[in-house]
């Protein structure tokens, strides 16, 4: 048998097979030999049934098969043996039948690109660290009285935290967007919604039935399809408005929130903890993704392959589509593929990284801190236990885990050997997922 690679263009590359009349022929005989013990003929006894009969009938189908197996194994073996990292699998783009009973064939492979040597000492990473302060814990009290506060119809002025319902339709160039006809209705807590910034402004100050209209430009993700991403003369008219009261931070309302005691001073560690535990991972996310860009800018010039892009790219812009979905909005508009080049880009050089590094530095996924990973998931549901099963019931949840885990080990394994310089900062700076 005859094997040979030739490099094409970029990553591809075509893998030559000969296969010989005789390992064919072999294959063959086998094939047919015990399929002549499991195949009845009138006139013939199974096991007994002549090579030329079985020849004839199944001869064919028989060579199709084993040269599909040969394909198969040779093309495996040739990755093994040449130590080929393939990207995508494998095509056979030709056979050709040889006059001596042989065969062979092309067979078109993607391998996935080097990465060169990087000399970590030399990469310098920022990253913030902070900790949790009584503010901060203060602050989280107040957000949860928020939550719990009682709405009451107010005659006052509007002010930013109100509550208020507004009547509106849309317009461009004097034609109707939405609604269709008539109008709709929204409710709005000013300053915590996420509706634009002008409609806010514009209704500040205002009463209930006093009406405006302005120009808006709404943002490319809002829960109205119609709206998205679109520049809108907006009317609308102030049907209702209530202002909160909030909760007192008493024995009840510590309760409700599965503090059994009642006591402020286990609302205060319980809140503290789960802070801690959000701040931890949030600084984990910032450093891995500051780590990942230092050295995608190492291997900049890296070769990515166009198949390669455009599976990530289709994957991210259908996980756009349901996220659109998730938020309400039913009928989201196609993304365009191209938005998300650059974010697949990114992500396929992050995953070759931890790979080759996961590779190179015989990291192997640390079990002890799956199972950590899958209960700190888990106690946040009712039945933690539960919930701990279904992951490890579940290949695909736990390959999730499994992954995450060993990607966060890579990070622990290149921090400690980059020139990582840290930051203290405020506890807001640091989670605000909005800053750049």
């Amino acid at each position: 048998m005859q094997i040979s690679i030739e490099k094409t263009e970029g990553l591809e590359r075509n893998l030559t097979v000969s296969i010989p009349a005789e390992d064919i022929n072999s294959k063959v005989s086998e094939k047919l030999k015990k399929l002549g013990t499991q195949v009845k003929i009138k006139g013939f006894r199974p096991g007994k049934i002549p090579k030329n009969i079985l020849v004839q009938r199944y001869g064919k189908h028989a060579r199709q098969e084993v040269l599909g197996d040969l394909m198969n194994s040779t093309i495996q073996k040739a990755i093994k043996d040449n130590k080929l990292s393939v990207a995508e699998a494998p095509e056979v783009i030709e056979i050709k039948n040889l006059d001596d009973g042989g065969c062979s064939f092309i067979a078109k492979l993607e391998i996935m690109p080097e990465i060169p040597e990087i000399d970590y000492s030399k990469v310098v990473v920022k990253t913030e660290v902070s900790e949790v302060s009584d503010t901060d814990v203060d602050e989280m009290i107040k957000k949860l009285q928020k939550q719990k506060q009682e709405w009451k119809d107010s005659k006052a002025k509007i002010a930013n935290g109100d509550l208020v319902t507004i009547e509106y339709s849309c317009t461009q160039d004097n034609k109707t967007i939405y609604p269709l006809s008539g109008t709709e209705k929204m409710g709005i807590v000013l300053g915590e919604s996420g509706v634009p910034d002008e409609l806010v402004d514009a209704i500040i100050d205002m009463k209930v039935k006093e009406s405006k209209t302005l120009e808006i430009s709404f943002p490319k993700v809002f829960n109205v399809a119609e709206m998205a991403d679109k520049k809108l003369d907006f009317a609308f008219s102030i049907v209702d408005h209530k202002k909160g009261k909030l909760p007192a931070v008493d024995e009840d309302f510590i309760k409700s929130f599965g503090i059994d005691s009642g006591d402020k001073k286990d609302l205060v560690v319980e809140i503290k903890r789960n802070l801690g535990r959000e701040l931890a991972n949030t600084i984990q996310v910032k450093t891995k993704d500051a780590v990942l860009v230092a050295l995608r800018k190492e291997i900049k010039g890296l070769q990515i392959s166009d198949k390669m892009l455009a599976r990530e790219t289709a994957a991210l812009a259908h996980q756009a589509m349901e996220r659109a979905r998730q938020n309400g909005i039913e009928n989201p508009p196609h993304p365009q593929h191209k938005e998300f080049e650059g974010l697949a880009r990114e992500r396929i050089m992050n995953s070759l990284i931890i790979n080759n590094i996961a590779t190179s530095q015989n990291i192997q996924v640390d079990y002890t801190k799956v199972r950590e990973k899958v209960m700190e998931i888990a106690q946040t549901f009712e039945n933690p236990q539960e919930i701990a099963e279904y992951y490890y019931g579940n290949k695909e949840l736990l390959g999730t885990i499994e992954n995450a885990v060993l990607e966060s080990q890579v990070i622990d394994w290149l921090s400690s050997k980059i020139d990582l310089q840290k930051k203290k900062v405020a506890f807001n700076k640091l989670m605000d997922t909005t800053a750049t």
